[in-house]
């Protein structure tokens, strides 16, 4: 029996912001289900360490919005990160312990995805979201 190819899980957008609360430029890592809740807009939680060039993002679960207003959208988590600059080896580990890796390269500029797995569970791309 052929394995049918499954849909990612997950969306990774890494991009420039100014994080108005800190007064400069910061690297978002936005994680973002690629389904869409009807009820609540769910909150992704994230484990994240940084060593050296090496970034470790660990999805850890679904959490309930402590604020239980109905909003649709797909479950979020996301980190900033300061001071990120060269290239960096991207693990990101599901909570089944599935693991993808992906070479980003990081310039006060701009954002490169360098290596991307062959059948990754979240797609990486440096588009700029929309952060509300």
């Amino acid at each position: 029996m052929a394995n049918k190819k499954r849909d990612p899980d997950y969306t990774l957008n890494i991009f420039h912001c100014y994080d108005e609360t800190i007064k400069r430029n910061v690297v978002v890592f936005l994680v973002q289900t690629t389904r869409i809740f009807v009820s609540f807009q769910y909150e992704i939680l994230l484990e994240e360490e940084l060593v050296g060039n090496e970034i470790n993002l660990r999805i850890a679960g679904l959490h309930i919005p402590e604020l239980l207003m109905p909003h649709t959208g797909p479950a979020q988590g996301r980190y900033n990160y300061t001071n990120l600059n060269g290239l960096y080896k991207l693990i990101v580990t599901k909570q089944d312990k599935t693991v993808n890796e992906f070479s980003v390269q990081i310039s006060p500029e701009k954002i490169d995805i360098m290596h991307k797995p062959k059948v990754p569970f979240i797609i990486v791309s440096n588009e700029p979201v929309s952060l509300s």
